[in-house]
């Protein structure tokens, strides 16, 4: 660069100057292009999710929801192997599984209901905290009816059960968790 009069300061780039900066300017360019493709989330569709802090809100906390989900899953099949099980074994055995599926439950009750919710998803938060609390108290009643294996303990257990399960089909068809 150079100054031709002190007067009228006017700046000169040769044309070498200006050809080093645009190899520059498209070597970074490709550079971050390169990383973005790398550490940018993509969707399910493979494509690049905005992060917008709200949207990056939403999107976490619709992956979490189907993650409860599949925890609902599992934790409906361990309660319905309590209530299905002969009360004629060991007893130690049997109130164990399912003091462990009455604290699967609970934690699970407990990381809904801790979590940071974007106001949008307010609605549905709310669902899937009264599901995962039918399941916690399905959970519970399988836990009377090893105490107490009484027919109508049982009864109760499968009725929570079920109503517990009905929620859970409500929610799964909640068009907010549907993967885009």
């Amino acid at each position: 660069m150079t100054v031709n009069n002190p007067t009228e300061p006017e700046i000169q780039i040769s044309e070498e100057q200006l050809q080093k900066l645009g190899w520059i300017l498209f070597g970074l360019a490709v550079f971050f292009t390169i990383i973005g493709a790398f550490v940018s989330p993509l969707d399910d569709q493979g494509k690049p999710v905005l992060l917008l802090p709200e949207v990056k809100a939403v999107e976490d906390y619709r992956k979490s929801a189907q993650s409860w989900i599949s925890e609902l899953n599992t934790l409906d099949g361990e309660i319905a192997h309590i209530i299905a099980a002969d009360q004629q074994g060991d007893l130690f055995s049997q109130s164990r599984s399912a003091q462990q599926t009455l604290q699967h439950a609970v934690e699970l009750a407990q990381q809904v209901d801790r979590t940071r919710v974007p106001p949008i998803g307010m609605g549905m938060h709310e669902q899937m905290l009264s599901t995962t609390l039918s399941y916690l108290e399905a959970a519970r009643s399988a836990l009377q009816w090893v105490s107490a294996p009484e027919q109508e303990n049982q009864d109760q257990a499968i009725q929570l059960l079920e109503d517990a399960r009905q929620m859970k089909s409500e929610l799964e068809k909640n068009k907010w968790l549907i993967s885009r």
